[in-house]
């Protein structure tokens, strides 16, 4: 009988542990192993550029050259891939702020920065740090949002942990971390009713990458229903992106760098997805933010708390759409964080159906990169890596093609399997997002109840690890291509 009584005890205390609202040490752990695990096993060639680039602002700054940065970043003595520096210079001031210790290292004590793991590996650290970031800013919006400060917990260790986050900075080491974290800061300025600092931060959000414009514009236009005053918000949003493009005419082979350079066609990819029309094509993502503008402006929250989950769907509603309905390259749905994780932890009758669905989403996404794009999972970026130098790279883990991508074209002569799993995935994705989005809409919800009888089983750390650890079999993938030796 006691043996019996022990054992239900521990049951009941492993429940406890397992549905409890408290995040446990060793979650974070854990997240954080997965994290720095994706941190140094791969250097994708944007790494290497944006880091170069970050270096080259305090060369030109001691040299008393500034004016001449697009000239000088344009003679690419480090042989990077891209030649021209794509992008306006406050897009890479943050970056070079936080690598200024690496840059004393490479002037001072003659250390090719390029060639150095541990150096870029600083680099991506500083990119990490700002998606920590992000993700504690997403905590304040969910405060604001529940109420709940646990919830609001689990929301940011989603942020922290997701398969997004793991592409976009862990693989693809982008310098989008920075709009992404001063439009996350103009979202919570908006909710907190300060419209100047909201503005501000949106202006800088644009001035980095413009794609928080297409966000900022449904936003204000839920709050602000003066046709007049938004359309002045949002050229104040634009403002320091078309400072920088005439401050930008001051420097020699600025326009040159513009034109050429590797952002060239990115915002024209954006609508480059749609329906065949007779005068051309209609872009999903347009017609899809035109609908969420005029719900935005057709919406009067009935309450501060319900206004403030309006924001955080739209925000989300944004971003999701740009990965499901543009061409975007493989790393830019990172956009989604912080506003996707909030939504998901938003109800907390529906945490556990949510934590599902973002789940299936978020290993589709994963899956659908990897299939899409031959740099999502692929043991060629793991060279020049702290792992290259420690486990050498077999001949095959040395070419491009060794990639999910490239692995499942070859597996048929057509290429039909891919394109099979591929549309598989894109589904699963696509039908995750839209459930999300329909049974998390602010109104709507209210109607979608679900009873909350055993509701301390909301909190489900299974869920929560599935989330923040999605990405650990794309690494475990990833590895067993590396350490693959074909006979």
């Amino acid at each position: 009988m006691k043996k019996n009584l022990d054992r239900n005890d521990q049951k009941s205390k492993l429940r406890a542990i397992f549905y409890s609202p408290r995040i446990y040490w060793w979650e974070w752990a854990a997240v954080g192993v997965v994290v720095l695990i994706s941190l140094i096993s791969s250097l994708y060639m944007d790494t290497v550029s944006l880091t170069i680039w970050s270096i080259n602002l305090w060369d030109v700054i001691a040299d008393g050259q500034f004016q001449n940065f697009y000239v000088y970043t344009s003679q690419n003595y480090h042989h990077l891939v891209h030649q021209y520096m794509g992008c306006d210079l406050f897009a890479i001031i943050p970056l070079s702020i936080w690598n200024f210790p690496i840059w004393i290292v490479q002037r001072f004590f003659d250390k090719d920065i390029a060639q150095s793991p541990g150096m870029l590996l600083w680099s991506k650290l500083g990119l990490e740090f700002c998606n920590c970031a992000i993700a504690y800013v997403g905590y304040k919006i969910a405060l604001l949002v529940t109420g709940d400060k646990q919830r609001s917990l689990w929301s940011a260790i989603i942020t922290i942990g997701s398969a997004v986050a793991a592409i976009g900075v862990g693989v693809a080491g982008q310098n989008d971390v920075f709009f992404i974290l001063y439009g996350a800061l103009s979202v919570y300025f908006m909710m907190k009713g300060k419209t100047k600092l909201s503005i501000i931060f949106a202006a800088c959000s644009v001035a980095v990458k413009p794609f928080f414009i297409f966000a900022f514009l449904p936003l204000i236009l839920l709050v602000e229903k003066n046709i007049l005053i938004a359309a002045a918000d949002c050229i104040g949003a634009m403002s320091l992106m078309g400072f920088n493009r005439l401050l930008g005419n001051v420097f020699p082979l600025y326009k040159e760098s513009m034109t050429v350079g590797p952002t060239k066609e990115v915002l024209v990819n954006i609508f480059d997805v749609g329906i065949d029309a007779p005068y051309g094509k209609a872009s999903a993502f347009m017609i899809g933010l035109m609908l969420l503008c005029f719900m935005s402006y057709m919406t009067k929250p009935s309450s501060k708390e319900e206004r403030y989950k309006y924001l955080v769907y739209i925000a989300a509603g944004v971003f999701v759409m740009t990965s499901l309905f543009s061409k975007t390259e493989f790393y830019r749905s990172l956009t989604i964080m912080p506003y996707f994780s909030v939504l998901v932890i938003s109800d907390k009758s529906r945490l556990r159906l949510n934590l599902l669905l973002s789940f299936l989403f978020q290993l589709a996404h994963g899956a659908s990169r990897a299939m899409g794009s031959a740099k999502t999972v692929s043991a060629y970026y793991v060279g020049g890596t702290f792992v290259s130098k420690i486990f050498p790279q077999s001949e095959y883990a040395n070419r491009p093609e060794a990639s999910v991508r490239t692995i499942l074209a070859n597996s048929m002569e057509d290429g039909k399997l891919r394109l099979f799993l591929l549309s598989i995935v894109c589904a699963v994705m696509t039908i995750a997002a839209v459930a999300l989005f329909i049974i998390n809409h602010p109104r709507l919800s209210r109607k979608l109840m679900i009873e909350e009888n055993g509701s301390e089983k909301n909190y489900d750390h299974g869920l929560l690890m599935l989330n923040s650890l999605v990405y650990l079999p794309f690494l475990i993938i990833m590895y067993s291509i590396y350490f693959y030796t074909p006979h």
